[in-house]
């Protein structure tokens, strides 16, 4: 499973060598952020009803997400978005094309056991997702505000959809840990 892990990775890397994608890096290093931010999000919404998972055989879980989230998916977005054309017609092949490899990808990773869904999560899902990163991740390079109203939208409703359980503590956000009930983190009195 491990060999299959890193075959992933690999060939990604290998796809943004070849197509030398790693020249757009500061074109795009705030689209490849959104891409982070919003997988960060879905592992930290999603925690106890992940809809989707990597099989960690061979590595630590949190590693092999770190990599999927810093590494693999911005790298997938790069490879997208460094060669995207300047006509509307083509800009949608382009992106139809990359949103039909990435699932074929994909659907090769649930078939060999990489990748698991649950929680009624499947194929066709996975497909709309990549559609959205792609065409958003475009779309943020124009309109940074307006591609962010959109995926608040798109989170909510994928919330509602697969019906993800949200607790008291994911709203107050990571940042609670800092702070405990019996005592405050600053206070004013000596």
């Amino acid at each position: 499973m491990k060999q299959k892990q890193l075959m992933i990775i690999l060939l990604v890397l290998f796809i943004n060598i070849k197509k030398r994608s790693w020249r757009q890096l500061p074109k795009y290093y705030k689209s490849l952020a959104y891409v982070s931010f919003f997988n960060c999000f879905y592992y930290y919404i999603c925690k106890r009803y992940l809809l989707w998972e990597f099989t960690a055989h061979g590595f630590q879980w949190r590693i092999l997400r770190a990599v999927h989230i810093f590494i693999v998916a911005p790298l997938i977005t790069l490879g997208c978005l460094s060669n995207f054309p300047s006509s509307i017609n083509k800009q949608i092949i382009h992106i139809f094309k990359w949103t039909i490899g990435s699932t074929l990808v994909e659907y090769i990773a649930v078939k060999n056991k990489i990748l698991i869904f649950k929680h009624g999560w499947n194929i066709l899902w996975s497909s709309l997702i990549y559609l959205q990163m792609y065409t958003f991740s475009y779309y943020h390079t124009k309109n940074p505000l307006q591609t962010w109203i959109c995926s608040i939208f798109f989170v909510v409703s994928f919330i509602i959809k697969f019906n993800v359980p949200l607790k008291k503590r994911l709203l107050k956000g990571p940042f609670c840990l800092f702070f405990h009930k019996d005592k405050p983190f600053f206070s004013m009195e000596s």
